[in-house]
Formats: C-alpha cells, sequence, structure tokens
C-alpha cells in the first residue's frame, strides 16, 4: 500500500479508493493511535478547518442557539468553531486585530455591534480573511443573511391594538440613540407602527437588554407612569423579565396587559400563559451563512452574497384576549 493512498484516506480526500483498502488504512491508524495534527496539515494546505463565529452577547439564550445551528453546520462539513464573544475598544470600534489574531479560514459574526465601517473590511474579507456577516445587524461591505425585523414588528404592534391595547410601549435597551443611529429595524417598525395608529411612542428603557435589568426598571415605571396595557420587547430575555416584573405587581397576562417578546427562544412556549414572540428562522440563517462562507473560502473575488429574511409572529395566550 502506498504512503498516497495513506494520505488519501487519512485525510478524506475525494478520490475513489477501494472500501476494503479504506477500512484497512482506518483500521491500522486506530491500532496505531494514529491522530491527525491540524498544525502540520495547515502548513501544507494553507487552511486550518477551523473557523471563527463572533457573538454580540455570550450570555443569551438567543445566542446560545445560533451557536448551536452554527455549530451543527461547520461539524457536518469537517470545520471545527472556535466561539469568542466581539471584543471593542475604549472608542467603541471592533477590536478587530485580537479578533484575528488565532489562525481561522474564515469568520461568521453574528450582529456585529458596530454602526460604522469597519478597517481593513473590502467585498466582504477584512484583511484578507472572508467574513460572513449574519443576524439583525449586518454590515454592507460584507457577505450577510440578515434578518429584517421592521414587517413583523409591525404586525405585531397591530395584532396588540386588534385585542384592544390603547396604550402600547416598547421596552428597549440603553442603547436607544445607536439605534437610531443605524436605523434599527425593531425602532423602525415599532414607531411605523404606532405613526400608523396614530399614538404617541413609548419607551420604556432599561439599562441592558436582559430579563434582571428589566425587573426593577419595569416596576419603577409602572409605579411612576401607571401600567401601559400593551407592551412590545425587545427581546425575549426582557419579555421574560417583564413577565416576572407584572405578575410581581399583581398584573394579570394578558388580561391587564398584553405581552410580546422577539427572538423566539423556546423556553417562550413553557410559560404560562405562553409568551407571544417574534420567531426567527435560526436554520436557516446559519445555514445560508455557511454556505456564503464556504464560497468565500474557496473563492474570494465573488460578488457579495446577501440575502434578507423575516421573523414570523407567533401568537400565543400572553397577547390573546
Amino acid at each position: 500500500m502506498s504512503g498516497a493512498t495513506v494520505s488519501r484516506v487519512l485525510n478524506d480526500v475525494g478520490v475513489s479508493i477501494a472500501p476494503e483498502t479504506r477500512l484497512r488504512v482506518l483500521r491500522i491508524a486506530s491500532e496505531m493511535g494514529y491522530q491527525p495534527n491540524r498544525a502540520a496539515q495547515a502548513l501544507v494546505t494553507g487552511r486550518t478547518q477551523t473557523l471563527a463565529l463572533w457573538v454580540a452577547n455570550l450570555h443569551s439564550p438567543y445566542y446560545a442557539r445560533v451557536i448551536y445551528h452554527t455549530r451543527k453546520e461547520t461539524i457536518r462539513h469537517d470545520y471545527d468553531l472556535m466561539i469568542t464573544g466581539t471584543q471593542m475598544r475604549a472608542d467603541n470600534t471592533l477590536d478587530t486585530s485580537r479578533l484575528l489574531s488565532w489562525p481561522v479560514d474564515g469568520v461568521l459574526a453574528v450582529d456585529l455591534p458596530t454602526a460604522g465601517e469597519i478597517p481593513g473590511l473590502e467585498k466582504s474579507l477584512l484583511w484578507g480573511k472572508p467574513l460572513v456577516d449574519l443576524g439583525a445587524y449586518v454590515i454592507k461591505a460584507a457577505d450577510f443573511v440578515f434578518v429584517d425585523f421592521r414587517d413583523t414588528v409591525i404586525e405585531a404592534v397591530q395584532h396588540l391594538d386588534s385585542v384592544g391595547c390603547q396604550r402600547i410601549a416598547y421596552l428597549v435597551p440603553h442603547w436607544f440613540e445607536w439605534f437610531r443611529e443605524i436605523h434599527d429595524a425593531r425602532l423602525l417598525g415599532y414607531e411605523t407602527a404606532m405613526a400608523q395608529l396614530g399614538r404617541e411612542p413609548e419607551y420604556i428603557i432599561t439599562t441592558d437588554g436582559t430579563r434582571k435589568a428589566v425587573v426593577p426598571v419595569l416596576k419603577d415605571y409602572v409605579e411612576r407612569q401607571g401600567c401601559p396595557d400593551g407592551l412590545f420587547c425587545f427581546n425575549d430575555d426582557m419579555a421574560v423579565g417583564a413577565f416576572r416584573a407584572l405578575r410581581d405587581l399583581g398584573l394579570r397576562i394578558p388580561e391587564d396587559v398584553a405581552l410580546i417578546g422577539c427572538d423566539g427562544i423556546e423556553e417562550t412556549a413553557y410559560y404560562d400563559p405562553p409568551l407571544t414572540t417574534l420567531v426567527q428562522p435560526l436554520e436557516e440563517m446559519c445555514a445560508l451563512a455557511w454556505t456564503f462562507l464556504e464560497r468565500r473560502i474557496c473563492e474570494h473575488s465573488l460578488p457579495l452574497q446577501q440575502v434578507t429574511l423575516q421573523p414570523r409572529l407567533e401568537v400565543r395566550g400572553s397577547s390573546l384576549r
């Protein structure tokens, strides 16, 4: 048996090799305790078979699902995944030098927290490294899979109006000016819907997007301003926090307050009543992002690959009267 044949089997090169020969090579390799050396392979091929996944928030259940679906795609295609939170400098710009310090073949970036240009990014190559952006915030100079919330948020606010809500508020994190600067689709959808209804927007602003941050802020707001009878939340974590705060105040959901979250995390279906939410097409988003990145790795000069997806409104008991 030639060394070339052994190499082709162990490196899973797509050439025709007799099944019995392949099995014999794998059996002998197993008996010898052979382990492939990715570093050595990278010196020969120029590829590490490793991708980076940059995630804006490693604490959120939503991003945990993004990681799960992305890893499922990459493992299926024999790539490893290096997961890290996005690194920001003191001036709130993206620290790409630190993020790119590990040798990877490409980058998947989820909801990059930036409104401006990223130095070194041109035609979806970041300092020569293929990059695909995905989620609700994307960069026009890169390949992206964009989830556009605007129309579905309008539908959600209209739904609250249809069940009799007269005072519909938006529970949103404090990054309010940034949302305005980037024309955030959730904010645009809410304000568009309220304008169509002929009503003034009402904002309840928290210190961040976690459930823990929501409870004291919402309780204080209700005690000072009274309670809206319809509440749309920036994400499901905030809706969960709002659920707890409203119950602590003795308010009924949905009789006193109709409540809607956003993202579609699994636990929203297990509340009593279950939470209405905007469900993101996570599997499709992650699969498309992987496909775009694989193409970009193979051919750097491809035209930009960009697609827009929409979430769907899942109406459940928390907003049904």
